[in-house]
């Protein structure tokens, strides 16, 4: 509704010219952009709690005590929902989606989703997989560029990042002198697991 009552009109030498209406959504970086996120992000957290509250079709598969909205977890276009490993429960979450898909016009991708089991067989794991229409996961997996799994990380999870460092340095190791790669390790390669350590402590192996 924004974008389609708003127009815009350009500006040369300071006069605006014809105002014309906005049709083709806002572009990468526009600072209108936060703004619809957080629309529409409060306006997914609201639906699923309607439908936990009110309609009582979504039960809260985690047991809280100081909130009691539904388990949503958003950042940019990334969604995290927490659900129950239940057949009927994903249907109803399914159904849910595509109001709110046909309500925003924003799509849900199924195809591009993917669900993680925790404590679920492998039977169930197809069942429930073939219900939603979406890809099959396993733990530890990438969220936001950090790995994210049920246990502690190990160095095996931080493989990508020492590759990544490794071949960043071996690409310009060879045209760089010993003062252009140590400037090159301080600037760069520092920077590189510098998000990983904001979050994540990282084994003294990957480390050394």
């Amino acid at each position: 509704m924004l974008l389609g009552s708003g127009s815009s009109c350009v500006l040369l030498n300071g006069v605006p010219g014809k105002s014309f209406k906005c049709k083709r959504g806002v572009r990468q970086g526009d600072p209108l952009s936060p703004l619809l996120f957080v629309l529409v992000a409060d306006l997914l957290q609201s639906v699923l709690n309607k439908a936990k509250d009110i309609i009582g079709l979504l039960n809260l598969p985690i047991p809280l005590n100081s909130c009691t909205d539904f388990p949503v977890i958003q950042y940019a276009d990334d969604t995290l929902i927490i659900l129950e490993g239940d057949a009927r429960q994903l249907f109803l979450l399914k159904s849910v989606l595509h109001s709110f898909s046909v309500s925003t016009g924003l799509k849900v991708n199924c195809s591009k989703s993917l669900m993680l089991p925790i404590n679920i067989s492998e039977t169930k794991f197809d069942l429930l997989a073939n219900t939603f229409g979406c890809s099959k996961g396993s733990f530890p997996f990438t969220h936001l560029g950090l790995p994210l799994g049920l246990t502690k990380t190990k160095v095996e999870d931080f493989l990508p990042l020492v590759n990544k460092c490794e071949r960043r340095l071996a690409c310009a190791s060879s045209f760089l002198s010993q003062a252009g790669q140590l400037e090159l390790t301080n600037a760069v390669l520092t920077a590189l697991p510098t998000f990983r350590l904001c979050a994540l402590a990282l084994p003294k192996g990957v480390l050394k």
